[in-house]
This record gives structure tokens, sequence and C-alpha cells, in this order.
């Protein structure tokens, strides 16, 4: 997700919001393997903006689409900010970057990747909008991809290397839109998909 320009967010001050985050690494970095780099990515979020709540195990998922890479380590934490939804995803793209990562060509291998799963009930830029990417062919998904901010993550209730690991966290957590808890998302995965992810 690109970042976009800054949501209307109704702040109270002090209002502490929270956002979930997605980390993947498939490829050695300066840091060292996957499993070192989601590590050190993980520290260098809780900044004195960001206070850790939750995370999740880890696991190895193959990539995707298979055969595009060597398998990722993938886990999810769960964070509370006082930044809004925008001023975290540029924080999150800026650790991004500091790491190596290089955005040019869609589901390659990559050092880290950090997705903004969700920020509280937060839907950007709307309702329509969103359904719109979420109901995206997986042909579309490869031709197409956000230049701005999509809250909620739009492919979240497809990927099981990310419902699992929520589930780690919060097996009850409401996705906005479709109402539905990760349990039940994850009662819709593909059980060979969810097969091919080993905990670590």
């Amino acid at each position: 997700m690109a970042a976009s320009k800054k949501p209307r967010m109704k702040n109270k001050a002090n209002q502490l919001n929270t956002c979930c985050v997605a980390f993947g690494s498939n490829i050695i970095s300066r840091y060292g393997n996957p499993l070192q780099t989601v590590c050190h990515a993980m520290k260098e979020i809780q900044t004195s903006k960001f206070e850790l709540v939750l995370t999740s195990k880890f696991y190895e998922t193959v990539a995707y689409p298979k055969g595009s890479g060597p398998n990722f380590i993938n886990c999810c934490s769960v964070y509370k900010t006082k930044l809004n939804a925008s001023e975290t995803l540029l924080h999150l793209h800026s650790i991004e970057k500091s790491l190596g990562r290089i955005r040019n060509k869609r589901w390659a291998p990559r050092v880290i990747d950090l997705d903004l799963i969700y920020f509280d009930e937060f839907i950007y830029p709307n309702q329509e909008v969103v359904k719109e990417w979420m109901g995206l062919s997986k042909d579309k998904q490869m031709e197409s991809w956000p230049t701005e901010m999509i809250l909620p993550h739009p492919r979240l209730q497809d990927r099981a290397f990310v419902l699992i690991p929520m589930g780690d966290i919060d097996p009850k957590w409401k996705h906005p839109i479709l109402k539905n808890t990760v349990s039940e998302m994850l009662n819709d995965i593909d059980p060979k998909l969810l097969a091919e992810i080993k905990k670590i």
C-alpha cells in the first residue's frame, strides 16, 4: 500500500489508536537471515510513538505465486500509537527503505515487507473503494495494486499467512466491512493453503 494524503481522523489529544502490522521477509539483508531481519524491523517500529501490545508466533510460508522465490518468514504485531493511519504507514515505509526494500516488481522476493493490516475500525478512503479492491480476481491482482492507502488491507481475508498470526493475537478481531472474525475468515481459507504454513 502506498501512503496517501493525510486522512481526516478526529483524534483526541493523547488518544491511542490500535493498529496491526504484518511482517514478511524471504531474502538475506545486512541484518541477517529473514527471521533476523523481521526481528530487527520489529525493534525499529518500537519508537516512543509505538507501544507493542502483542506479537504472534513466527511462521514459514511458501512464496506467492508458488515458485516466485524462497519461503517467507511471517508474523503480525499489534501496536498502540498516537499517530494517525497515514503517519503510521509512512513510518513503516521509512523502515522498509532503511532495511533495503526496493519496490520494483509485484510479489518479488523482498528484504522486508511491512503491511498495515488495520487501524482501529478505520475504513479508507471509503467502503466502496475498499470493497472494489477486495473483489479483484487473482489475475487483476497481478496487474493492479493501490496507489493510495487502503484500510483495512484489501487482501487480509484471503491471506492465510496474515490470518494465522492474527489468530495468535486476537481470533475474535472482526473485519469492519465483512463483519467476520479472524477465526471465521480462517475457516474460509482452503485447508491445503493453511497446511503449507509452518510454525517455527
